[in-house]
């Protein structure tokens, strides 16, 4: 009977070794899928930045950025979790939990106001002391938000 070795406690020297097992050339997607886990792993379980890893392993940075973003947004599909299923036994790791690359970025919100509304927003910016319009809205967001949360 074959055992299942599970590696709860495996290196990122075990995951890079398993990476240079794998063709870096080819295009087929169960290779893809297993590079991109891989790849995740040494992103998002080691925190090596995409430069680190590309060195480690031969690849081009953008190669390794590309493939860093798979792993979290194909985390719960079917057939990637099928095409990984031997790497994510031997190297668990939850990729759900992550939510973004880059959760530090702010979101951009436009928004549309006549030139009299436009207007007050300026006037009440210099009176709060804003000398940029966006500074003065997020204060009357973030202000309105707290009395909606009481």
């Amino acid at each position: 009977m074959i055992e299942k070795q599970i590696m709860d406690d495996y290196t990122k020297e075990d995951v890079i070794k398993s990476l240079l097992t794998l063709n870096a050339k080819t295009r087929k997607r169960v290779i893809v899928d297993q590079r991109s886990y891989l790849i995740g792993l040494l992103a998002f379980r080691f925190m090596m930045g995409e430069h680190a890893i590309a060195n480690a392993v031969d690849y081009k940075r953008s190669n390794v950025n590309y493939n860093k973003k798979i792993a979290v947004e194909f985390c719960n599909d079917k057939s990637y979790m099928q095409n990984v299923y031997v790497y994510s036994m031997m190297f668990p790791f939850d990729f759900s939990v992550i939510t973004s690359s880059r959760p530090h970025r702010v979101k951009r919100i436009e928004l549309d106001v006549d030139p009299k509304f436009y207007n007050k927003l300026k006037v009440m910016g210099s009176m709060l002391g804003h000398d940029d319009i966006r500074v003065t809205v997020k204060f009357l967001l973030e202000k309105s938000m707290k009395l909606w949360e009481k």
